[in-house]
């Protein structure tokens, strides 16, 4: 599921004084279907806030939101830079994507092959290809899935990284989405 905030006017709303319509934001949410690139890759942007979460619409909370986790990136990580032609980004596709949900299949265990990223230009027997993985647009709703987070980070080089590199944290989170009824943090248990 995603929840997007957006942004729009209200209906029937007026600034004082003015013709001028009330901007307010908004959630939007929408459960993904399909497996596909553009359809279940996901990238993130300051300029369209949106949580990613995997949840299950068969156990909700008593507010009948359905539970889950959250996938949260905890530092900025890039993207790929290079083109989605070059060799190095045909060899390693999650570098394209901070999150990409397939389904899972016992076969498709890692995104890429250890072998190819070392030369991208050399197809390999039998890949482990995250892009293949998408291409098939299977079903993913309701289905077991694999969720393949990328947390890539660009090392731009400066003198401090000599002898040891220092600045090289990158990582997520798995946060629950509507499982307690509050913040556990509000009530915490009392020991006797």
């Amino acid at each position: 599921q995603t929840t997007k905030v957006k942004a729009g006017p209200l209906k029937n709303s007026k600034f004082a004084g003015t013709q001028e319509p009330m901007i307010s934001k908004y959630l939007e949410r929408e459960y993904v279907e399909r497996e596909g690139i553009g359809k279940s890759t996901f990238v993130a942007a300051p300029q369209h806030p949106t949580v990613w979460s995997v949840v299950d619409r068969q156990a909700t909370s008593a507010a009948g939101n359905p539970r889950g986790y959250a996938i949260a990136l905890a530092s900025w990580s890039n993207t790929q830079v290079l083109p989605d032609d070059h060799p190095f980004t045909r060899a390693v596709p999650l570098t394209k994507y901070h999150l990409a949900i397939t389904k899972h299949h016992d076969d498709e265990y890692r995104s890429t092959s250890p072998y190819v990223q070392y030369d991208g230009a050399e197809t390999v027997k039998n890949p482990q290809d995250l892009d293949r993985f998408l291409s098939d647009g299977e079903v993913i709703i309701d289905e077991d899935i694999v969720a393949w987070i990328g947390v890539g980070r660009e090392h731009i080089v400066r003198q401090e990284d000599l002898p040891l590199v220092s600045n090289f944290g990158a990582g997520f989170s798995l946060v629950p989405w509507n499982f307690f009824t509050q913040n556990v943090a509000a009530s915490p248990p009392w020991e006797a």
